[in-house]
């Protein structure tokens, strides 16, 4: 007689499965794929980081470079710090993080530890540092010597020279035998000097002539271009430094974040420094409005959430092709700008070519990691 009290017994014993309950354990959660992870991050970073020229104009309270930087980097760190506690980053030991910041990186790819005074000109801390204190402050200071037009399509140079920092030490990693963290191939290369391309053009449209112009402004332009890529690179490969042998995204997120923050307050000394030796402060040099304090607080919100989510676009793949869709930023920037400031766009066709050259050079994007 068969026992009908158990209406999940089949023959040879073994239980009779939902048909429905069978599809579903047959599908699977595929991942997602890490050209698409670094993708998204990278349009969210864009996205972000367009808002701060904007916040910019309302927060330019000095002639003196130097004073608008310091302001800046306390209002920056104020906004990283929330993203050290919200990362879910293992093993946060910020004594050993510290002594981290004392280690370059070795012919073999691999960490080596300071040795003496001069070897600490290697480390990616002291650049950083140096870089931070200078990279705006130039920008700043360029502007008042030519063109701001012409300072701002130099500045976007930065990127290629922080994609081609990330593709060297790719090479040095990986041929000590290790995976190269970052691939960057000549099609790509192209592409990128494409969107560079377009982003100049979307900023050109906005007189489309250029007025003062002069060698020394040119030269501080690209210095200013020269610091924002130790600096941005600073914290990218710091990131792979302090968490070293560790590859989670999520650590190498919260290291980075970690090495801005601490990169800030190291550059801080230098920005006073450099306000007293060439803009000898007056009683007001450091006064500010309320809606000033505003707009710098949105300013390191909105740099906490980009540095954030232009960092994982770098760590979640090891390709370097997504960051081409960081010159989207350039298009978003005019377009805040011309709603929110009532600028009027002089050049609307070299608006919409250049926009269409970013979108262009963006369509072709990798579907595997190199």
């Amino acid at each position: 007689m068969k026992d009908e009290a158990s209406p999940a017994t089949a023959h040879r014993g073994h239980p009779v499965t939902n048909p429905k309950q069978a599809r579903a354990e047959k599908r699977t959660v595929r991942p997602v794929n890490p050209i698409t992870k670094g993708t998204m991050w990278a349009v969210g970073a864009a996205a972000t980081s367009s808002w701060l020229p904007l916040f910019y104009i309302f927060t330019h309270v000095s002639d003196d470079p130097f004073v608008w930087r310091s302001w800046l980097f306390a209002f920056q760190a104020a906004g990283l710090v929330p993203v050290l506690l919200l990362v879910p980053a293992s093993k946060r030991n910020w004594r050993k993080k510290l002594r981290r910041l004392l280690y370059y990186w070795g012919a073999t790819g691999e960490p080596v530890r300071v040795r003496n005074p001069i070897e600490l000109l290697r480390t990616p801390a002291f650049w950083m540092a140096i870089s931070f204190a200078l990279d705006l402050t130039f920008w700043v200071w360029a502007a008042t010597l030519i063109d701001p037009l012409v300072v701002t399509i130099i500045f976007q140079l930065f990127l290629i020279g922080l994609v081609w920092m990330a593709a060297r030490l790719g090479r040095k990693m990986s041929s000590g035998r290790q995976a190269s963290p970052h691939v960057m191939n000549g099609k790509y290369w192209t592409l990128m000097g494409l969107s560079f391309l377009g982003a100049a053009l979307v900023i050109w449209s906005e007189t489309g002539k250029v007025g003062t112009l002069n060698w020394l402004g040119i030269v501080v332009a690209f210095a200013a271009t020269a610091t924002a890529v130790g600096s941005f690179w600073g914290t990218i490969s710091l990131g792979r430094l302090i968490a070293w042998p560790r590859t989670d995204p999520n650590d190498l997120v919260w290291h980075s974040t970690f090495a801005g923050v601490v990169g800030r307050f190291l550059a801080l000394p230098l920005t006073l420094g450099g306000s007293v030796l060439f803009f000898p402060p007056t009683e007001n040099s450091f006064d500010l409005i309320w809606s000033t304090l505003g707009f710098l607080a949105l300013t390191g919100a909105f740099n906490a959430v980009g540095a954030a989510s232009h960092r994982y676009s770098f760590y979640v793949t090891t390709s370097l092709s997504v960051q081409r869709i960081m010159f989207f930023s350039p298009v978003l920037q005019m377009l805040w700008i011309w709603i929110f400031v009532d600028v009027s766009i002089a050049n609307p066709s070299a608006l919409l070519i250049g926009a269409g050259l970013v979108l262009l050079s963006n369509l072709g994007t990798q579907t595997k990691t190199p």
